[in-house]
């Protein structure tokens, strides 16, 4: 009772760290959807639980996740599917990417078990768990306080009766991304459960790093449109 309660608390914290470090990675605000936030991590905790513990299939419980953080993005903040998707993706896989670096990191020192990462309980799986999230949130903060971040996804509502030009290059992109983080989330606990971390955290390092490349191409492309329509209301005036 003590383990499944630990394991609901952690993961409850474990998520919004997640939502933080994508909600900052985009300079979005986390305060303002705070009860809604509330809700989505309490939602996951519980339905990670049940996918781990109870039905007994951990393998489908991060690409449910993924899956999950799009569709919360989508209706509970209300940010377009393609955006919602590529940024979800992108702070996905920065946490695995983290949660990877402790885990090697107290193996390398004898904090933790090889093979730790795939148990549910036990002191290695709380110390990775609660110094990932730790860090998450310091990262988090440290982000929202200094204006790191990018910024070419605008704060939601969004405005979906506005068409998407979803060929453009930007939205490719953006989609492109996405796409490969699903393919990563998908394929993380499988590699895991074959024990092949540093696979893992190739592929992994790679995705966040084109994801990263993606979004800073966002930004100038955005930078550009400003500048742009700027320019064309001077003329027309």
């Amino acid at each position: 009772m003590l383990s499944a309660f630990l394991y609901i608390l952690l993961g409850v914290f474990d998520a919004l760290a997640v939502v933080t470090l994508v909600l900052k990675l985009y300079m979005l605000p986390v305060w303002e959807y705070r009860r809604k936030i509330l809700f989505y991590t309490i939602g996951i905790a519980l339905f990670s639980f049940l996918m781990r513990v109870v039905i007994g299939v951990p393998k489908l419980d991060l690409p449910f996740q993924y899956l999950f953080m799009i569709i919360f993005f989508r209706f509970g903040l209300g940010i377009k599917t393609h955006l919602a998707a590529f940024s979800a993706g992108s702070g996905l896989t920065a946490y695995i990417n983290l949660q990877l670096f402790v885990y090697l990191f107290a193996n390398f020192f004898g904090v933790a078990q090889p093979g730790a990462i795939n148990y549910t309980s036990g002191f290695s799986v709380y110390f990775i768990q609660v110094s990932s999230i730790i860090i998450a949130y310091l990262i988090s903060f440290v982000m929202g306080k200094y204006n790191f971040g990018f910024s070419f996804i605008i704060q939601p509502p969004h405005d979906f009766l506005r068409g998407e030009n979803y060929f453009s290059s930007l939205n490719k992109m953006l989609i492109i991304g996405a796409v490969i983080s699903a393919v990563t989330i998908s394929i993380t606990l499988y590699m895991l459960y074959n024990s092949n971390t540093i696979g893992l955290l190739s592929i992994s390092l790679f995705t966040f790093g084109l994801s990263y490349f993606f979004s800073e191409k966002g930004d100038y492309e955005d930078a550009r449109s400003a500048i742009e329509a700027h320019r064309n209301r001077n003329k027309k005036g």
